[in-house]
This record gives structure tokens, C-alpha cells and sequence, in this order.
């Protein structure tokens, strides 16, 4: 697209008026000097172009205002800013809330010794009762699922309070507050019973939850359009960690310090809840 002239005035001539009401109208321009040949002859120029031709409307009425002196000073603009912190909180309360929780059980669990009986009070049955349906009803729903608000370290804390706000946060903002709940509830559960027949008790961490939510956001936003505005990359990102850290405990057992049990049972009971659940949005390609 070749550029359009608008305007040709003496070097001496103020063009800045004019030029700062362009840049405030986000009007691509450029003033340019023009000497000798390039102006025929004549004095040297200064001249204005443009690139977009529909623009040339409004420049014409903002040059001629230039010319009678009646071009004020353009208005300033106002940055636009995002939503604070409080606005994102207000938006997201279960998320929030599931975040200040694991938050102040990481707090406790520094002040507090209570919590290490979670890790051992199973102990006696693996895993010589680990295939017996009744040592799982025997221990109860407490017992397998609380191991989902433990964490260990630090990284492990925030790595997973990252994903649960990008998952959560997402889900809620479409309205599916129910099913954050169940899926903390069944995803935690499913991946720590499979975490505790592979190794035993002494395990935490919400990364049954966290690959739950994966799962699901990625799968409902593929099979049914659901908005949540996830990048798909991400549960493959996810998988592939996965199948990595599972390939090192099968080779060398203990490397990677991973509980890939609680992964893996997250992971599919979250696939599992995606596709079982109504799904109250559907994007516009769906039949």
C-alpha cells in the first residue's frame, strides 16, 4: 500500500499539533523532509502521509481545524486496567478458597506434628491388604482423601496453587462451581487410592486434583467447546511430564520423588467426569 500524502507545509512550520492528535487517534502517519528534485524545485517541504486511506476522512477535518487554529489539545487517554486482585478473588471464590485452604494446611503443617499420623496410620495394611476392597471401606473417605491438602515443600505448594487457579479459575468463570467441587473431591480420592496401592500411605499433595482439572477443561474444551480459554498444549504438556516421571520410577525406583498414582487415577477420573457430566455450555460447532 503506497503512503498518501495529506499535507505539505514549510520546515518551519509546527506540525506537532496535528501530528499528537494523529498519534492519540492511533492514525499510522509520518512527516517527512523533502528537498530539491524530491519537491521540484521548490523550498523544502515537510509533508505528511498516511498509510490507511480510511483515515483520510477524519485527517482532513483535523487539518483543517490545524489551519484555523480551533485543533485543541487530543484527550488523554486513559490506560486501560485490568481487574485487580480483588476483582479476580470476587470472581473465583471456590477457586480462592480451595487455595487459601491448602495455603494454611502447608501452615500447619509446620507448626504441628498431627499430621504425620496421616502418613503412617495405614501403614500396617500395605501392602499386604492392598488388593482387599475392604481395606479401603475399612479406612474410610477421610483417610485416603486427606492426603490432597499435604504438601511437602514449597514448589510443590505453588506449582499446584498455579495450575488450580488457571483450571479452576477458568471453570468457574464459566459457571461450573459444582463440578470444581467433585472433581477435588472424586479426583483426589481416585488418585490417592491408586497412589496408595502402588507405594503405601506416606504420600501429598493435590496433583490428583490438579490433573483432574486438566483433564477436564482440556477435554470438554475440545469435545464440546466449553470457553474456558486454556491453551490445548497444556494437558498435553501434562501427559508428557507424566509419562516422563512414570519412566523414571519404572527404571530407577524412587528418582523423581513423583506420586505418579495420584497423577495417573486423577488424570482419568477426570476424563472420566468430563465426558459423564451435562454439560451446560456448548460452543456454537456442536450439534
Amino acid at each position: 500500500m503506497e503512503p498518501i500524502a495529506v499535507l505539505s507545509a514549510p520546515l518551519a512550520t509546527d506540525l506537532s499539533p496535528l501530528t499528537r492528535h494523529l498519534w492519540a487517534r492511533r492514525i499510522v502517519h509520518r512527516v517527512i523532509e523533502q528537498h530539491g528534485e524530491q519537491n521540484d524545485g521548490q523550498d523544502p517541504q515537510q509533508v505528511l502521509f498516511i498509510v490507511n486511506p480510511a483515515d483520510l476522512a477524519q485527517i482532513q477535518v483535523l487539518i483543517e481545524q490545524w489551519r484555523e487554529g480551533s485543533l485543541g489539545e487530543p484527550e488523554a487517554r486513559v490506560a486501560s486496567k485490568g481487574p485487580t486482585l480483588v476483582d479476580r478473588l470476587k470472581s473465583a471464590p471456590i477457586t480462592a478458597l480451595i487455595v487459601l485452604v491448602l495455603i494454611m494446611i502447608f501452615g500447619w503443617q509446620h507448626i504441628s506434628t498431627d499430621w504425620h499420623g496421616w502418613l503412617t496410620h495405614s501403614e500396617p495394611l500395605w501392602p499386604s491388604q492392598r488388593a482387599l476392597l475392604s481395606t479401603y471401606l475399612d479406612m474410610g473417605f477421610w483417610e485416603l482423601w486427606r492426603h490432597t491438602l499435604l504438601h511437602f515443600g514449597a514448589f510443590h505448594l505453588i506449582s499446584n496453587l498455579l495450575w488450580i487457579w488457571i483450571f479452576a479459575g477458568a471453570m468457574e468463570r464459566v459457571g461450573e462451581r459444582g463440578a470444581i467441587i467433585a472433581l477435588l473431591i472424586f479426583c483426589g480420592l481416585a488418585g490417592n487410592i491408586l497412589q496408595w496401592w502402588l507405594a503405601g500411605p506416606a504420600f501429598g499433595g493435590a496433583s490428583g486434583f490438579v490433573y483432574g482439572l486438566a483433564a477436564w477443561t482440556g477435554l470438554r474444551q475440545t469435545r464440546y467447546k466449553v470457553p474456558y480459554g486454556v491453551p490445548p498444549a497444556v494437558l498435553v504438556i501434562m501427559v508428557i511430564f507424566m509419562l516422563i516421571t512414570i519412566t523414571g520410577e519404572t527404571l530407577s525406583p524412587g528418582m523423581t520423588g513423583v506420586a505418579n498414582g495420584g497423577h495417573l487415577g486423577g488424570l482419568l477420573c477426570g476424563f472420566l467426569m468430563a465426558i459423564l457430566w451435562p454439560v451446560s455450555y456448548r460452543g456454537k460447532h456442536d450439534a
